[in-house]
């Protein structure tokens, strides 16, 4: 379902205020993160999404405070705590309490800032994606993690991919779970254009490829 401006204006806000109370702690990922590496790497309109909820990892010395400042609640069985803000849902990740595959010091090493907002580098954020893909395919949310793993792969592709950041989490399921995303039917209907979506088939397979020498690589 797509994202009513309103909704977007105060996920944002509050994404730029937890920035900026944090701008050392906190990791974005998910959607949110995906939508800024689009934005800064200028992808057409089909390449932009936005999202409805925010999801970060934190270091522990950060999530002390902000626990101070928002009504911070555990997830226990997620590994995950969660808050409201701005009537919007947060999920937090954090340091060393969490199943995430990327460790919170990789993810954080490997960061950048764009718009001021520090996000998860794009090889870290493909397979976190390949993750979320593989608990919910089939669902409109899986549909929205196919989208998201096309325009990761179309930008990884005609950049340089950091093949070292994949090797120690790259696993066969992740080139599985690749192969089947790149039958979705999600590259035609983002595009509308069948040439399109043909050249981002072809920069899917660049980023699977990639996947399976990481795999390699790990046995």
């Amino acid at each position: 379902m797509p994202v009513d401006p309103e909704t977007w204006a105060a996920l944002w806000s509050a994404i730029c205020e937890l920035s900026g109370l944090f701008p050392e702690g906190l990791v974005f990922i998910g959607g949110i993160a995906v939508y800024l590496h689009a934005r800064q790497a200028r992808l057409a309109p089909w390449g932009i999404e936005f999202s409805h909820d925010g999801d970060f990892y934190v270091s522990l010395t950060d999530f002390s405070d902000l626990r101070d400042i928002e009504e911070v609640t555990a997830n226990r069985r997620l590994s995950k705590h969660q808050f409201i803000k701005n009537g919007l849902s947060f999920d937090v990740y954090l340091e060393y309490n969490n199943t995430l595959r990327v460790p919170y010091a990789d993810a954080w090493s490997h960061s950048s800032i764009i718009e001021n907002v520090r996000v998860a580098s794009l090889e870290h954020l493909l397979l976190l994606k390949l993750d979320a893909y593989a608990d919910r395919k089939g669902s409109a949310k899986g549909r929205k993690d196919e989208r998201d793993l096309i325009r990761i792969s179309h930008i990884l592709a005609r950049s340089r991919v950091h093949n070292r950041w994949l090797e120690p989490y790259a696993t066969a399921e992740d080139v599985r779970l690749l192969t089947e995303a790149l039958r979705s039917q999600e590259f035609v209907l983002m595009t509308k254009n069948i040439k399109q979506a043909n050249s981002l088939r072809s920069d899917f397979r660049v980023i699977l490829d990639d996947m399976r020498e990481a795999v390699e690589k790990n046995q």
